[in-house]
């Protein structure tokens, strides 16, 4: 198991974690089950409730939309914690040993962003494969439920899919290989409820100054504050 929580990260290595390590290897990801503890979770709904959103869209190399949506401006709370958070050492050396990365992991980049169902939201399949982006995360903030949003990896030779996963727990969090052989997706949401995730990418680049510079506001062991500092 591992846990975030306002005071670090909780590991626990037993018949579970050599569970998910063998799962990770075999198929490429893998549910982190409860992985934003009470702590944490209880500040979300009111951040996403006042943080500000842009329409965004992702664009290849020869210039088609692969993904739309609302994506929260980094400068609000809500990323500026979860950007912290993401970035303790313990963590990332727990990433890397439950998905037997070779690499050093030195940094977490990532977006809190909305998909709303009948707006033409989307995300349609691609890589990540730059940036030295090694394993990707998302994690579910949606408290109320919600429909479709599920993860989808293929291989990008067969374009066979062969893994279908959701994070659908509030706190849940999908863990999943950057790899030149794979791709991935989500699905479209469904019904009427958002899909609000934070996802990005645990990286063999950065600096502990990027992440000093970027997380200053929420030092270890100190609740998050709901109170914007800027608007860069």
């Amino acid at each position: 198991m591992i846990q975030l929580t306002t005071s670090g990260v909780r590991i626990a290595r037993d018949d579970a974690w050599a569970a998910q390590q063998q799962e990770f290897a075999q198929r490429h990801c893998v549910v982190l089950e409860g992985f934003l503890d009470d702590s944490i979770l209880r500040h979300i709904p009111r951040m996403l409730e006042q943080g500000e959103f842009d329409l965004r869209g992702d664009f290849n190399c020869a210039g088609r939309e692969f993904a739309r949506e609302l994506t929260m401006r980094k400068s609000e709370a809500l990323p500026q914690m979860l950007f912290y958070f993401l970035n303790q050492p313990p963590l990332r050396e727990a990433i890397a040993e439950l998905t037997g990365c070779e690499k050093t992991i030195r940094t977490f980049v990532g977006r809190c962003f909305k998909h709303l169902p009948g707006v033409g939201h989307f995300d349609s399949w691609h890589g990540d494969v730059r940036d030295e982006r090694l394993h990707a995360l998302s994690i579910n903030l949606s408290r109320e439920p919600f429909e479709g949003g599920n993860l989808q990896i293929r291989s990008r030779r067969t374009r066979e899919v062969f893994q279908t996963v959701g994070a659908d727990r509030f706190g849940d969090a999908c863990l999943f290989r950057i790899d030149e052989s794979l791709q991935h997706r989500t699905l479209p949401p469904r019904g009427t409820a958002p899909r609000c995730r934070y996802a990005g990418w645990f990286r063999a680049q950065g600096s502990l100054s990027e992440i000093v510079l970027r997380s200053a506001l929420f030092p270890l062991g100190r609740h998050p504050s709901v109170r914007r500092t800027d608007r860069a």
